[in-house]
Parts: structure tokens; sequence; C-alpha cells
């Protein structure tokens, strides 16, 4: 039955409920019926039934009472990632500049209002983080994320903030719409964007947007580190300049991919 949607399409429910329980699996990192009907809010039945239907598709395996996600949803993933341009236009560029600067070095792009990081290159001094390949974030809450809205028209980022709200990671996060733009007007005059803090305590980041001749966002590049660290070495190192270097690197990389 199609049910019209919050964005004013119809939704076919069986399909969302299905999504629903691979996106569990994919959170529990694998579950059995009673825990995803904990997680999903569906009756066990229907949790049983979608997933007897996926495993027969191959979409999901199970080991005794726990299904999990399987190899088959990999070259999706995969697929996915080589047809964006970006991720070949950054691939060099970013190990160049990780190991340059010996931190943690981000490419992400944007799409339905979220980021997703496309590419990271580790330095020979990277923190640990969860934040990898696929992760999606809030554009409001780290550097890169700001960099690619400081570029998006004003009417774009209200539609996104509409959509996604500000939430609040930490007490650093920008919550309020005036405060952001007021940050977002300061990134376009200055290049780049900075995150104290924003999104994971006591990490900092500083991104640059990668643009296109006519303006278009496709993403932004991030270097990502500890708040003392980052801090102290910002001048020293001049960070700015190599990422600025680095984003245009990337420009050039698109106009000939």
């Amino acid at each position: 039955m199609g049910t019209t949607g919050g964005d004013g399409g119809n939704r076919i429910e069986a399909v969302v409920k299905a999504l629903d329980i691979l996106e569990a699996l994919w959170q529990a990192e694998g579950a059995g019926v009673t825990e995803l009907t904990e997680r999903t809010g569906l009756a066990k039945s229907t949790v049983h039934a979608h997933l007897t239907t996926l495993r027969s598709k191959g979409y999901v395996v199970q080991d005794g009472d726990e299904y999990r996600l399987s190899l088959r949803l990999l070259s999706f993933g995969e697929h996915v990632k080589h047809a964006e341009p970006l991720y070949a236009a950054s691939d060099a560029p970013i190990a160049d500049l990780s190991e340059r600067v010996g931190e943690r070095v981000l490419c992400s792009t944007h799409q339905n209002g979220l980021g997703t990081v496309l590419n990271v290159s580790e330095g020979t001094r990277s923190f640990t983080s969860d934040i990898d390949v696929g992760t999606h974030t809030y554009l409001h809450s780290s550097g890169g994320g700001k960099a690619m809205l400081a570029h998006l028209s004003e009417e774009r980022v209200d539609e996104v903030i509409d959509q996604w709200g500000l939430p609040a990671f930490t007490d650093e996060t920008i919550t309020d719409r005036d405060a952001l733009f007021d940050e977002l007007a300061a990134i376009r005059d200055e290049g780049v964007a900075y995150s104290r803090g924003e999104y994971l305590p006591g990490i900092s980041a500083i991104g640059a947007p990668i643009l296109g001749n006519d303006g278009t966002v496709f993403g932004a590049v991030t270097v990502a580190g500890p708040h003392h660290r980052l801090e102290n070495e910002w001048e020293e190192h001049d960070l700015r300049t190599q990422l600025l270097s680095t984003a245009n690197t990337i420009e050039v990389n698109m106009m000939f991919s």
C-alpha cells in the first residue's frame, strides 16, 4: 500500500520496513529477531518475514539465531564509491597531504542535505575514529560540512536546516540558525572552515571546499586531529595554505575526470 511520505512522495511501506531492518542490522553489526524488533518497533512476525525474504535474495545471512548483512551489499557500496568522480580525483591528493602533515585527511561530498565521507587517508599520527568511508554527517557540525554549506545558496542552506535541524553533538556545536549564517559568511571570506570540538570533544578540524568553475559544490577536504595538536600546528605547518592547495588539485582533477 502506498502512503504519502514526509517528502510529499508515495512510500511503499513494505520497502521502508525492509530498509529499516537492513539499517538496524548494519548499526547492530548483526542481531536476532528480538533485538531487531526492539530496534525497529516492528512486529516480530513482520521482522521475521522480511528477514526470510532478504535472506532468500542474498542480502542477509543467518548464523544460528543471528542475522548479518551479506557480502553482496559490498558490490553496491564499491560501485557507488567508484562511480563518484570525486573519489578518484581526491585519492592521491589527500594521501599526499596526510603524509606531509601526519594527520587524518578526509574527502567528503553532500547528498540529500547530509555529508558523506568518500575517501580517508591516515597520517602517521592519526587519531582513532569510527568516521570512515560511507559515514554520514550533519553539515553544520564539521569543518568540511561548513565549508560546503558556505558555498551553497542561502535558500539551500535553509532547506537543509529545515530538513535535518541543527542538533548539538557537543557543547560547542552551532545550534542557532543566525549564528550559523554568520559563520558561513566568515568562511567565505577566509576560504576555510574550522571546527573546534563541535562534532567530537577534543577534536579539531579545518576544511576547504572543492568547487567547480561554475560554483558547483563538489565536496570538501578536511584535516582533523586532537585539538591541542592542530591548534598548535595550524600556523607552524601553514595548514590553511596546504589544505587550499590540495583542494585546488582535486578541483583540477575533477575538470579532467
